[in-house]
């Protein structure tokens, strides 16, 4: 996360804020609820951010830094070889679908975000949280070169790019066409990974694998 470092106290302040979104919404949630639902005082809570606003930007940073922890565990215990990427790839997936889950707390958080960009500080957010996720994606793609999996050739920084922009669509989709019969599920959005990414072990019968 950006400057910060996970403790009880932050990790109960996101917690209940993350709870307080699902019941409430963004807009209807205020720092003084998940004050007083969490017990925090305010001058605990103003230790880590001095809004509402902030707050949610932690909270979208707190779930890129667990999808990356996730990733670099499933690494880890990936066997050598092309194939070792597979794992790490169907983890992302997984997590890359549950994010833009149309009910799910960093969506709910994104959408709200954009509909304040006009405020400044809300627009820093919001390109810190983009150049983030650039960042981390990148690291991931050359993970997967390193490999062997994914071809050399391959812009790391420039496909991330565009796995961002599919991210942003996928979040789209889930928000104005909840519940449609078409919408995309998380082996569909392996298979693109993959494919995208020039990796292809689908054609070997290989499914995606539970992180």
């Amino acid at each position: 996360m950006h400057d910060k470092s996970m403790n009880p106290s932050l990790k109960l302040l996101l917690d209940t804020a993350q709870e307080m979104i699902l019941e409430k919404g963004c807009r209807a949630t205020t720092l003084r609820d998940i004050a007083d639902r969490s017990q925090l005082t305010k001058g605990a809570i103003y230790h880590y951010v001095k809004s509402k606003d902030e707050l949610f930007a932690l909270i979208l940073e707190a779930g890129i830094a667990d999808t990356n922890q996730r990733f670099y565990e499933s690494v880890a215990r990936a066997p050598s070889g092309p194939k070792g990427i597979e794992g790490p790839l169907s983890t992302l997936s997984e997590r890359l679908r549950g994010a833009a889950s149309a009910d799910g707390v960093s969506n709910l958080i994104f959408f709200y975000l954009l509909s304040q960009k006009d405020k400044p500080a809300v627009a820093q957010i919001l390109k810190r949280y983009y150049e983030t996720s650039i960042q981390t994606s990148s690291k991931w793609i050359e993970v997967g070169q390193q490999h062997g999996a994914i071809p050399a050739h391959i812009d790391a920084k420039q496909a991330a790019r565009m796995f961002i922009l599919f991210k942003n669509g996928l979040q789209v989709q889930h928000i104005i066409a909840a519940g449609d019969e078409d919408d995309i599920d998380e082996l569909e959005v392996y298979a693109f990974m993959l494919n995208a990414l020039g990796a292809r072990p689908e054609a070997d019968g290989v499914s995606p694998s539970q992180p």
